[in-house]
């Protein structure tokens, strides 16, 4: 796992978020003010603060020419460049005292440089990292020369490319550094936080180094965002109060500020956690009104249970939910009393049936199966009751015969055909049922063993679930697929009369 230590403190993925204040320019010439700026930092949650070292000679050249005179849409525009760095810099005098203070405080202090006298500068004071700002990314020979030091290295990633980036890395591990992090960067002054792309960060991790943020937006949002992300490093600009002026002072946070996005970051870690699944120790006392089977009206010893009989309710005290289709179907083994939790020992063997034996259909059984299919009977209880024609009653046997999706099957009950069963299976693991009985079958309670017969076609098919429609109306059906351990009955109104679909699981859950 890619970390380091800034001073006392860990920077990493299993550690807390590190929160830099960049003091940058927020002093405004007076070494008072950047020392209440340390102390009101201490005071609003950082861990450390950041100065730039830098002289105005070692950033730019002396010139109001066209390409040193500053053109963004901000506070800085029309200003020569040389001008608007003598105002910012932090004068190299202070730094040692600025450091001693954020050191009483508990505050690491650390630096970016700007060039190759400022990073010996810092080197002489020992400071416990090295920051490359977003516009020097690109300048190898200096991060190479910050990168010598052996100490820790904050890239901000600013307008840099991929490459860029992995040029940059790179160089640090050349040198034999690998104690980096990277930071996701828009170099816009404030920056909105729709063009912060904080989805780059996922991409970065690739690079094994510590994700953080260089945040110049005026929101807590994108920090918040950036953490849940995987960034453990959150730098951003720092004023004690932003009726001081100076450059950075419009897009910098106050105190007060500062302090909420430390609160808020430290909640959104805490709402991250660590990887855990089941219930938390204040969620023990919930478990109690999870669903469970329970008897749901009185029920006599022997009697087959269907979905009338058990139902799955809260509270918790009975079976777990999953078990009820192998529970359906099954005999009571006792008198049962409604409300009462179900357990195994309530439930008996499966209810005995008559001997029904499935065979696949084939061209030979054509003019039987139309002769059921055309039964009036059949007919009514249909989505579709007008008869079938010959020419297309062999049209449609040809296909489902010649569809690997679909088996039509023949119920045969002591040796003589009863019933015809089809099995469709309409999505990968989902088999739709219909069925019907030929006359001289009605009646002689085969229409649920034929329908727990065709069970294990449907697991032949791939299906796990069975479902099927009943007319509302017809209760002999209805009563036959309870009994074959088919249950959620839901109404479903079509615009041939009202149906009611209904499920049966096949398969057991889970594997």
């Amino acid at each position: 796992m890619p970390g380091f230590n800034i001073g006392s403190k860990r920077v990493a993925d299993d550690a807390p978020v590190y929160f830099v204040a960049e003091l940058s320019a927020n002093h405004g010439h007076s070494l008072d003010k950047a020392l209440q700026t340390v102390e009101a930092a201490a005071k609003a949650g950082a861990d450390a603060i950041k100065l730039q070292t830098y002289t105005p000679d070692t950033l730019t050249l002396k010139s109001d020419a066209p390409p040193f005179v500053v053109k963004t849409k901000n506070v800085w525009a029309g200003r020569t460049l040389h001008d608007l760095y003598a105002e910012a810099m932090t004068p190299w005098e202070w730094h040692e005292k600025l450091m001693k203070a954020a050191a009483d405080l508990g505050l690491a202090c650390f630096s970016t440089p700007f060039d190759a006298t400022a990073v010996q500068f810092l080197a002489d004071l020992e400071v416990p990292a090295y920051k490359v700002a977003s516009f020097e990314v690109t300048d190898l020979p200096l991060v190479e020369a910050m990168a010598r030091q052996g100490k820790p290295m904050v890239i901000s990633s600013g307008m840099a490319s991929l490459g860029e980036i992995e040029a940059a890395v790179r160089v640090c591990h050349e040198v034999g550094n690998h104690e980096i992090a990277v930071l996701r960067c828009v170099s816009a002054y404030p920056a909105d936080p729709r063009s912060m792309d904080l989805r780059s960060l996922e991409i970065l991790r690739g690079l094994g180094v510590v994700l953080g943020l260089s945040d110049h937006t005026r929101d807590n949002i994108t920090a918040i965002a950036a953490v849940t992300l995987g960034a453990r490093f959150i730098e951003k600009h720092f004023i004690v109060d932003r009726s001081w002026g100076g450059p950075d002072a419009f897009f910098s946070l106050e105190p007060a500020d500062f302090r909420k996005l430390v609160d808020e970051v430290r909640t959104c870690e805490a709402t991250l956690g660590r990887p855990r699944f089941g219930p938390s120790a204040e969620e023990q006392g919930s478990l109690a009104f999870r669903r469970s089977l329970f008897v749901a009206r009185d029920v006599a010893a022997g009697q087959v249970l269907t979905c009338d009989d058990v139902r799955s309710v809260r509270p918790s005290n009975g079976l777990a939910p999953q078990h009820l289709p192998a529970i359906l179907g099954r005999t009571a083994s006792r008198a049962l009393k409604a409300a009462e939790p179900l357990t195994w020992e309530m439930v008996g063997p499966a209810a005995q049936t008559q001997p029904v034996t499935l065979r696949p259909a084939t061209v030979a059984d054509s003019a039987m199966l139309l002769a059921w299919r055309n039964d009036p009977e059949t007919r009514a209880q249909s989505r579709t009751t007008t008869p079938v024609e010959t020419a297309d009653h062999e049209k449609w046997l040809a296909r489902v015969l010649a569809d690997p999706k679909r088996k039509l099957l023949i119920a045969e009950h002591e040796g003589r055909p009863v019933g015809q069963v089809r099995l469709d299976l309409v999505r990968d693991a989902t088999a739709e049922l219909s069925f019907g009985l030929g006359v001289e079958a009605r009646g002689k309670a085969l229409a649920a063993a034929v329908l727990q017969a065709a069970e294990p076609h449907a697991r032949d098919l791939g299906a796990v679930t069975i479902l099927a429609e009943v007319r509302k109306a017809n209760e002999r059906s209805l009563r036959a697929f309870k009994r074959a351990g088919y249950y959620g009955f839901c109404e479903h109104k079509r615009p041939e009369g009202e149906f009611l679909g209904c499920e049966r699981r096949v398969a057991r859950y889970g594997p």
